[in-house]
């Protein structure tokens, strides 16, 4: 598939959010959406083929075809100018004085974002309530039945909505499959979700509890299913892997 290029045109006015050695990562335009960027990482890749920004595309018409509130995308490009992501954004007069470096597999899409507050920042301004808590625990299940393993499953990447609904961002590391999980992936979600410690104190064991209890009530899991769960649990909080 051909992509059109990106130019200097699509990044006037736009704010560096986010950056690395590499150069930048995620511009917000003056309109509010965002531009997200997408390197290869290794040389000897899949991505080559079927890349990051093709997936994150991808997901989330998927995700909108499933009736999961998430990002909606404005278009991708192909970048080839390593210029347009120096950091800082260089002008066109300094442009013109810079010698062009060739990029490949270098894509940017241009997305609009989901309205609303990451559950993260909820929980930092301690308003996270239980029924909160519980509808998180209920979403997770509809994720699940609907064959959505989120591997970037955790509290700073869903979004509650102005309308009272859950939602996904940060979309890039999923698999969407044609039916709901088997219990194993079920398990391996909980432990992505669990694996930022530093989430994990200030949520409290209660919360946990409560998301749990919710999940199991929602999934429908059986009696050996739920005790699995309930323990698996107690490990991942005690022994976060981050």
């Amino acid at each position: 598939m051909t992509y059109p290029l990106l130019t200097a045109g699509h990044l006037q006015h736009a704010r560096v959010i986010e950056r690395d050695p590499r150069g930048i990562k995620v511009l917000q335009l003056p309109d509010g959406d965002y531009l997200k960027v997408f390197r290869l990482r290794h040389r000897y890749s899949l991505a080559r083929i079927y890349g990051y920004a093709q997936r994150f595309c991808s997901h989330a018409g998927k995700l909108a075809a499933l009736g999961v509130p998430s990002i909606h995308i404005r278009a991708c490009y192909a970048v080839q100018d390593a210029r347009l992501l120096a950091y800082p954004l260089l002008t066109d007069a300094a442009a013109t004085e810079t010698a062009s470096a060739p990029l490949s597999h270098t894509f940017a899409v241009h997305y609009a974002p989901l309205p609303g507050e990451t559950l993260k920042q909820l929980l930092d301004q301690q308003q996270l309530p239980p029924e909160l808590v519980r509808q998180l625990g209920a979403f997770i299940a509809e994720l699940h039945a609907k064959g959505v393993h989120f591997r970037s499953l955790h509290l700073g990447n869903i979004v509650l909505t102005p309308a009272g609904e859950l939602g996904l961002i940060d979309i890039a590391d999923m698999k969407i499959y044609p039916w709901s999980l088997w219990f194993g992936t079920r398990l391996r979600s909980f432990r992505h979700l669990t694996r930022y410690a530093r989430m994990n104190i200030p949520f409290g064991q209660s919360n946990w509890t409560l998301l749990v209890d919710s999940y199991i009530e929602q999934a429908a899991l059986t009696s050996c299913q739920a005790s699995c769960l309930k323990k698996k649990m107690q490990h991942y909080l005690l022994h976060p892997p981050h």
